[in-house]
């Protein structure tokens, strides 16, 4: 069976390797005759196969198909690749589009010939030709003078055999001349708009045959630009309608090129837009109430340009009195948008009292708008109706009207309303001392209650026993004026002299003070000899109960530089330092030489000027200060020793002058006592005597060494003439 499958094996064998060798040669003949067998004039292979007949093969005259001659190849032809716009446009206009150049190529080398005016490749006239290279890019221009005239013309391009005698391929171009500038229309025509605003749409119409390419604008007032080829040079290229500003006058110029590159001449249309009544705002108008020799201005602007009067009177812009009819006139012009107008308005246009002054102004679209003031005329002087003091006694110009040292006020109420800007200040003076002096009086304000109520305040305590008056003068500024700016009249409270003179007079002070201890330690017999013991002898020395509180040198909270004495049992605070001395080293100090030395009308306003320290807020934060009464000064005195006694305690004032026996004033006037001026209906007492018309020319002090004292006259500073140091006067100051 082994050997049988062997044979087997082998006979198979056999076969397989004649079977190929038989194909291997069949694959080798295949090959030479399809790289032989080879078409003429063609690349690649060419497949034959052995057909079963020669029916259907045609041979070429005197072939019989045995190859004694070539196999024929069919004719071959070029094409065109044309790559340019098959539509153009040109124009004999200068600065137009003058030319258009066409591109092509053809696959086979060949022969071209570019024709014009006509639709075949025999016709028209020949623009161009020549041998053409195959796949080589040709160009042509075409000018517009190639075209007889304007309007459209067929340009032939033609591809030809090498020999000129085979028409292979050609295209036909649509050129379009065109010499003529197309035109642009706006929808809205240009004028006065006042109802509604234009809503401006552009429309281009091309008379030649490119038809309209782009469309530019500009509405500042300048030329729009458009290049030959549509490019906006200057302005906005048009896409849809547009509109321009209200309340404004613009230029809206326009222009078009069409698509042979002819540009329009610039077309303008001016728009006068003023829709809806224009606003009328006022800013300001200087008097309201004015005088006839007076005038006012009155600035204002409106929203909207247009003409404008001033009318006098009526209800509206029809009514009333042209302001150029009036004497003298108020005139009117034109008025630009948003910018302020200021028109005079004199006073003597309008009649007394109350006057519509009323500004009307119509825009370029006839709509009106208008705004209004009420101005009055006013040629009388005010008139005072009272004067009161502290709400209760009414001033007076004729005698002498008893107030408080404390008073606070004076209370001036007017007949009309006056010019509250204005606040004069009354001076205030002595007049019961010769020549009337000046009594200096920083503290004094005014302040307007309402338009018609006007408040003198003092800001301070009165002297003792003080005759005195307030005077305003009316002829020097500033002075009482009604808001026209008429001068307070003469009747009440005004003299011919244009002077308001209040007469007052003042008596002591009727706030008690705390009797202190005397500080005396001894006692003495009545030759003043020192007793060996105080019991029963009633004197100062004998009494232990009387507090004593006045205290050292101390800076009150929030003032570290202001330094004050207080005084703890009489509730009274003492300005340490006097006059031309400072606080230094725990000691009052020398800070100008000399000394300043006062007079009692120097005395009065220094005390009151320390109210005003610190921005107002006083000296050491109090608000009170003064001169001091008599009976304040005399309660600082200390009655120990035999030396006499020490007015002004060295603990308490330490560094304060007293080495040349110094006087200090005090703010109680020494008055006479005189038939005319003591109350025989009470006991006849110095205390209760009535200063109405008598003299006051000195008042009382202290000494330092002593107790209290009187100078001859307050316009002194010094006493005692013939005296060596004449005691000299200063003075000391006291808040509550």
């Amino acid at each position: 069976m082994i050997r049988t499958n062997k044979k087997q094996h082998v006979k198979m064998h056999k076969e397989i390797r004649f079977y190929s060798t038989i194909v291997g040669i069949w694959l080798v003949v295949f090959i030479c005759l399809s790289n032989c067998l080879m078409g003429d004039g063609k690349k690649g292979m060419n497949f034959f196969f052995l057909p079963t007949s020669t029916a259907g093969i045609a041979y070429n005259p005197g072939d019989d198909g045995s190859g004694s001659t070539p196999v024929p190849t069919p004719p071959l032809t070029g094409n065109l690749n044309y790559t340019s716009a098959t539509t153009f446009y040109v124009s004999s206009t200068a600065g137009a589009i003058g030319y258009y150049d066409i591109s092509w190529s053809a696959d086979m080398n060949g022969f071209y010939e570019l024709r014009t005016g006509t639709s075949s490749c025999s016709g028209g006239t020949v623009k161009a030709s020549g041998a053409v290279a195959s796949a080589t890019t040709t160009t042509n221009r075409i000018d517009a003078s190639d075209l007889p005239g304007v309007g459209n013309y067929t340009v032939k391009l033609c591809l030809l055999s090498p020999d000129t005698t085979t028409a292979w391929d050609d295209v036909s171009v649509t050129a379009v001349r065109d010499d003529a500038a197309p035109t642009v229309t706006l929808s809205d025509p240009g004028g006065t708009y006042g109802t509604s605003m234009p809503n401006i749409a552009l429309t281009c119409t091309d008379t030649g045959a490119s038809g309209c390419l782009k469309m530019a604008y500009r509405n500042d007032g300048t030329d729009p630009g458009l290049t030959a080829t549509g490019t906006v040079s200057s302005g906005t290229a048009y896409s849809s309608a547009f509109s321009v500003a209200n309340n404004a006058t613009t230029d809206v110029k326009v222009v078009a090129v069409d698509k042979a590159g002819n540009v329009s001449g610039v077309t303008t249309n001016q728009y006068i837009v003023a829709v809806g009544n224009p606003t009328i705002t006022i800013n300001s108008v200087s008097k309201l109430d004015l005088r006839g020799v007076d005038s006012t201005d009155i600035e204002w602007k409106s929203d909207i340009t247009g003409n404008y009067e001033f009318r006098v009177g009526g209800t509206n812009c029809n009514s009333g009195t042209n302001g150029s009819a009036l004497t003298p006139a108020i005139s009117g012009n034109y008025a630009t948008a948003n910018s302020n107008v200021t028109t005079t308005v004199p006073g003597g246009s309008l009649t007394t009292g109350a006057n519509t002054v009323r500004i009307c102004l119509t825009t370029a679209g006839s709509n009106v708008g208008f705004n209004s003031r009420s101005l009055n005329r006013d040629d009388t002087a005010p008139g005072l109706s009272s004067i009161t003091i502290d709400g209760g006694p009414s001033a007076n110009t004729s005698s002498n009207v008893l107030i408080s040292v404390n008073a606070d006020h004076l209370d001036f109420v007017f007949n009309e309303d006056m010019d509250t800007s204005l606040k004069p200040l009354p001076k205030h003076y002595d007049s019961a001392t010769g020549g009337n002096p000046l009594v200096p009086w920083p503290t004094i304000s005014g302040t307007w209650v309402d338009a018609q109520t006007y408040r003198v305040a003092f800001n301070g305590k009165l002297p003792e026993w003080h005759l005195f008056y307030h005077l305003f003068d009316m002829t020097a500024n500033p002075k009482f004026k009604d808001k026209a700016g008429n001068v307070v009249g003469t009747g009440a409270f005004v003299t011919a002299a244009g002077e308001i003179k209040l007469l007052y007079r003042t008596e002591s002070d009727p706030a008690g003070i705390k009797i202190t201890d005397t500080r005396q330690t001894s006692c003495y017999d009545a030759a003043g000899n020192t007793l060996g013991s105080c019991a029963g002898t009633g004197q100062d020395a004998d009494n232990s109960v009387l507090p004593y509180g006045l205290m050292v040198p101390t800076a009150l909270a929030g003032y570290p530089n202001d330094i004050v004495t207080p005084d703890n049992w009489t509730g009274k605070t003492w300005k340490t330092c006097g006059p031309g001395y400072v606080w230094s080293g725990g000691t009052c100090v020398v800070s100008a030489t000399p000394v300043p030395y006062q007079t009692w009308y120097d005395a009065i306003p220094y005390c009151l000027q320390l109210n005003l320290d610190n921005s107002g807020a006083g000296f050491a934060g109090k608000k009170t200060w003064r001169v001091p009464t008599l009976k304040e000064q005399m309660s600082l005195m200390i009655y120990e020793g035999t030396n006499g006694n020490e007015g002004i305690p060295a603990a308490g004032f330490p560094g304060f002058v007293r080495s040349d026996y110094q006087r200090y004033w005090t703010m109680t006037n020494a008055m006479s006592a005189t038939d005319t001026n003591v109350d025989y209906a009470s006991p006849g007492q110095l205390g209760n005597a009535i200063l109405s018309n008598g003299v006051s020319w000195g008042a009382w002090a202290t000494s330092a060494f002593g107790g209290g004292t009187h100078m001859k006259h307050k316009v002194n500073y010094a006493g005692w003439a013939n005296w060596p140091d004449n005691y000299i006067f200063l003075t000391m100051c006291v808040a509550d």
